[in-house]
C-alpha cells in the first residue's frame, strides 16, 4: 500500500484532475551476497536474487499487454505481492486499456534497503531516445510455472547514452518505467522521441567501488498503472 500511495502521489502531483489506479503486484529483493539462499519475507517461495547484470528491458510489445491481461485473471503466480487467487485488476478496465481507451504502464519502484548507500553493483539506465528498437533489441523468453514472459536484451551501440545514480540511500527511490502504452515505440515507432516506452537498464560493476564496500541490498516493487482515459 505504501508504494501504491507513493506512486499515485508522484503521478498526480502536478495535476489534481489526473486519475490513476496503481496496483503493486510483484517484488524482488536483490543482493550480491547470499543470493539464492535467503527467502524473501512475504514472497512465497521466492529467494533473494543477484543484481541483474544484463542490459535489458522487462517487457516487450507482446509481453506487456499479455501481462496486463493476466493481472485481470485469476493468478497463481507465487511472486504476486498479495498471494491471492482472485484477479488483481477489474477485467473490464483491463479490456479498455488493451483496446486503447485507457493508458496503462508498468513501473518499478527501486530502492536501497541497506543502512549504507549503494556502493556495489548500482543500477544504470540508457536514455530511451538513444535506443533504436529496430536494431538494438533482441527478445528472450522466461518460462514460469503458470505463464511465459518476454524481455528485451539490448545490444551495445555507440549511440547509447548511459546514466546512473551513485550512492543511493534508503530514503531515495528510482522509478523505472518498464512499459508505457502511450510511448512512441508502443505506438509502432522504432524510436522514442517524445514519450518513452521503456527503460533499458542493468546493474554494473562500478570501477570506483572499494574492495571492502558493503554488498548491495535493494528491493524493486513492480506496479501497474491505469489511467482513467488515454492521454
Amino acid at each position: 500500500p505504501h508504494v501504491e500511495e507513493f506512486l499515485t502521489s508522484f503521478l498526480t502531483k502536478n495535476d489534481n484532475s489526473t486519475k490513476v489506479q496503481v496496483v503493486a503486484f510483484d517484488h524482488n529483493v536483490r543482493s550480491n551476497q547470499g543470493a539464492g539462499k535467503t527467502r524473501i519475507k512475504n514472497g512465497g517461495s521466492a529467494t533473494v536474487q543477484n543484481p541483474a547484470g544484463l542490459v535489458h528491458a522487462d517487457y516487450t510489445k507482446i509481453s506487456a499487454p499479455r501481462r496486463l491481461q493476466q493481472l485481470g485473471e485469476t493468478t497463481r503466480s507465487i511472486n504476486d505481492v498479495r498471494q491471492q487467487w482472485s484477479s488483481m485488476l477489474d477485467s473490464n478496465v483491463v479490456q479498455e486499456a488493451l483496446s486503447g481507451k485507457r493508458r496503462f504502464a508498468f513501473v518499478n519502484v527501486w530502492r536501497n534497503i541497506a543502512k549504507e548507500p549503494v556502493q556495489q553493483m548500482p543500477l544504470a539506465c540508457i536514455d530511451a531516445t538513444t535506443v533504436d528498437t529496430a536494431t538494438d533489441l533482441r527478445t528472450f523468453q522466461i518460462h514460469y510455472a503458470d505463464r511465459v514472459g518476454e524481455n528485451y536484451l539490448c545490444c551495445p551501440s555507440p549511440q547509447h547514452t548511459w546514466c546512473y545514480f551513485p550512492q543511493m540511500t534508503r530514503n531515495e527511490a528510482l522509478l523505472l518505467k518498464q512499459w508505457d502504452s502511450s510511448g512512441d515505440v508502443a505506438r509502432g515507432n522504432d524510436l522514442d522521441r517524445d514519450v518513452s516506452t521503456m527503460t533499458v537498464h542493468s546493474a554494473f560493476m562500478d570501477p570506483t567501488s572499494l574492495p571492502d564496500a558493503p554488498p548491495r541490498e535493494s528491493i524493486e516493487v513492480r506496479c501497474v498503472v491505469i489511467w482513467d482515459e488515454r492521454e
